[in-house]
């Protein structure tokens, strides 16, 4: 069953960071879990968000999103049900433009 906050890695394809991601009502919120007690957060709004693929990790099976952005920016986050996240993450983005 999908979560409106689950554990989730973003990853630059060389770090990654373990954290938490926030699916809000105008927007998703990724706070990492290294850095709880801090003010750094990764907001992206949903009308901010271009394109949403499946990303695979090596050569296993779809483990992530690749969210792109109208900034020309790129987020891979690593989850548990990509599937899932991906088709609630594109019905936020048809709410919110």
């Amino acid at each position: 069953m999908f979560k409106e906050t689950l554990k989730a890695i973003l990853w630059d394809g060389q770090k990654q960071l373990k954290g938490q991601l926030h699916l809000e009502k105008h927007r998703m919120r990724f706070q990492t879990l290294d850095f709880a007690n801090t003010d750094l957060d990764l907001e992206i709004a949903y009308a901010d968000i271009r394109q949403v693929n499946y990303y695979q990790l090596y050569d296993l099976a779809t483990q992530g999103l690749e969210i792109l952005t109208g900034n020309d920016k790129r987020n891979v986050f690593i989850v548990e049900e990509p599937v899932v996240m991906k088709k609630t993450i594109e019905k936020s983005r048809i709410r919110n433009n």
